[in-house]
């Protein structure tokens, strides 16, 4: 596994805490030599240092965070044992885990501290989450309101197959440190600008900061979707070029434009078609900006959980379909 996306997925970076990825992620533009600059806590940018100002731009972006929880509940929940403490939480972004238990970290100002989270029972019938320490590491981690709790990453590859949470979106954070290498070379008409931002899972705060203060002429966002028998959506046959969701709605003379830049650039491209969940797109026209935008995705299954998988061979074409789109939209 490329050793970049392995620092992305170590990040513990959920919706408002997104420093850990943002600093990967301007360490790796800066050794490439680009220019990076950051908006607040809500977005992170870098261009190339030979970028024309003047040109049109192009703006690929990628969101740094990644469902998890938050801590909501201080006091000793019955029923953690005399050798345990749990903590409730709060769903920050819809983290998804199946069985009554997952493992789990808690980040605080004392550190990282590996925990369970575990489903019980709440007083109205409805199932609860709570973040379970052993009592020494409870006294050492010092919670407080807001810590942070993500799931334990934990990477493996079955073949072409990687497998690990937070995939969602690491893969599109991943990809702009590789256009970083390799862009310079593009022979593009767009002054490119890569974007990172925070809250995407989370109210999308950061999406529309990066779109007010960049402006962009056309946009990419990179990102993930699901795999999809229904649409023939598959892992290993490609990005996914989202025709509408809860944040874009492309025409089909759009679809059939890039279609056909993807088609010349022997890229295998698959398209999707559905009305829920969606990307940072839905910032851009939220703005006002008349630009294009195109979620350009890899098919994901597990969406959301500890154990996400992504194919190796969709990475592969991603990123000739995104030089495709800039050098030729």
């Amino acid at each position: 596994m490329d050793r970049v996306l392995q620092r992305l997925i170590a990040c513990h970076s959920t919706p408002g805490d997104e420093g850990e990825v943002r600093d990967v992620l301007e360490a790796s533009w800066q050794s490439a030599g680009w220019r990076t600059a950051r908006l607040g806590d809500y977005a992170v940018t870098a261009r190339a240092p030979s970028g024309a100002f003047g040109r049109p731009v192009l703006l690929v972006c990628a969101h740094m965070d990644s469902p998890g929880y938050s801590v909501d509940r201080l006091a000793p929940a019955a029923g953690a044992g005399p050798a345990g403490v749990r903590f409730g939480v709060t769903e920050l972004g819809g983290p998804e885990f199946s069985g009554e238990t997952a493992p789990g970290l808690i980040k605080t100002r004392q550190g990282r501290f590996p925990g369970t989270l575990r489903r019980v029972a709440a007083p109205d019938a409805e199932t609860d989450i709570r973040f379970e320490l052993d009592a020494a590491a409870a006294a050492q981690a010092d919670v407080r309101h807001g810590d942070r709790v993500c799931f334990a990453p934990r990477c493996t590859r079955k073949g072409p197959l990687l497998q690990s949470p937070f995939l969602d979106n690491r893969l599109g954070c991943w990809a702009l440190t590789r256009l970083a290498a390799e862009a310079r070379a593009w022979q593009t008409r767009y002054d490119l600008v890569l974007g990172a931002t925070a809250n995407e899972e989370l109210c999308g705060f950061g999406a529309r900061v990066l779109a007010a203060q960049v402006r962009p002429d056309l946009v990419l966002v990179l990102d993930t979707t699901y795999e999809s028998e229904a649409q023939g959506v598959r892992l290993g046959r490609g990005p996914v070029l989202t025709l509408s969701d809860a944040s874009v709605l492309l025409s089909p003379q759009t679809r059939d434009h890039v279609l056909a830049i993807l088609a010349r650039a022997g890229v295998p491209v698959q398209t999707e078609v559905y009305n829920f969940s969606g990307t940072d797109a839905r910032a851009f026209p939220q703005q006002g900006l008349p630009c294009p935008v195109l979620p350009l995705l890899v098919p994901t299954r597990g969406n959301h959980s500890p154990c996400e998988a992504a194919d190796e061979r969709d990475l592969e074409s991603w990123l000739p379909a995104i030089r495709a789109v800039a050098e030729n939209y």
